[in-house]
């Protein structure tokens, strides 16, 4: 997506942002368009999720009955997902190539350091959470809730701040960055670091 990007509309980028800026956006934009992408998954964390937080969901049928039985519901809270994923992937992409232009005035990103995409993937992580927090817990009430539960996004919205007000959205925040921060971090970063490396393999 990146390539395609830089091939296609780098001037854009440059023009609307300037060199440096519109590079880092570019790289943002290419990771938000393929977190959106992340779609397609939504079946099996919406699976997960109800087995790790709401077994009787469940009610004893099978992997295959609960595909068939639920079809197209397994894909509720696709929006609320797109919303998510959306903003937490240009903030990982975006942290991450702000990092490396700002701190690091790398002109080109696949030269950086071992150190510098550790760095970076740690802004970048860092930015996508905190960015994605509140989103996330939509996502995951909406996801959480029995099959036949027809409560929308929205009226959950409304309830939380009602009952619980703005800093639920940002509930398991802190567990979130200890638990899912490195291991983000971590794939991030390697990433960022072996295909620089086998684009000079290849």
């Amino acid at each position: 997506m990146r390539d395609y990007l830089t091939q296609h509309h780098a001037m854009d980028f440059e023009k609307a942002f300037g060199k440096g800026t519109g590079k880092a956006i570019l790289n943002a934009t290419a990771g938000s368009l393929i977190g959106i992408g992340e779609i397609v998954l939504l079946p099996l964390d919406v699976l997960k999720i109800k087995r790790q937080t709401n077994p009787e969901a469940f009610r004893s049928r099978g992997f295959l009955k609960i595909v068939s039985d639920e079809g197209m519901g397994l894909y509720r809270g696709a929006g609320w997902t797109a919303a998510r994923n959306a903003p937490g992937s240009f903030a990982l992409f975006g942290g991450s190539a702000w990092a490396k232009e700002k701190l690091f005035k790398l002109e080109d990103y696949n030269k950086a350091t071992w150190g510098q995409n550790f760095v970076a993937s740690v802004a970048g992580a860092s930015a996508s959470l905190i960015v994605s927090a509140p989103l996330d817990v939509i996502k995951t009430r909406i996801q959480n809730r029995n099959f036949d539960n027809p409560e929308s996004g929205f009226r959950i919205i409304s309830s939380m701040m009602k009952n619980e007000g703005f800093t639920s959205f940002f509930k398991g925040l802190v567990p979130k960055m200890l638990m899912t921060g490195p291991k983000l971090v971590f794939s991030f970063w390697l990433a960022q670091t072996l295909i620089p490396a086998f684009g000079k393999v290849v």
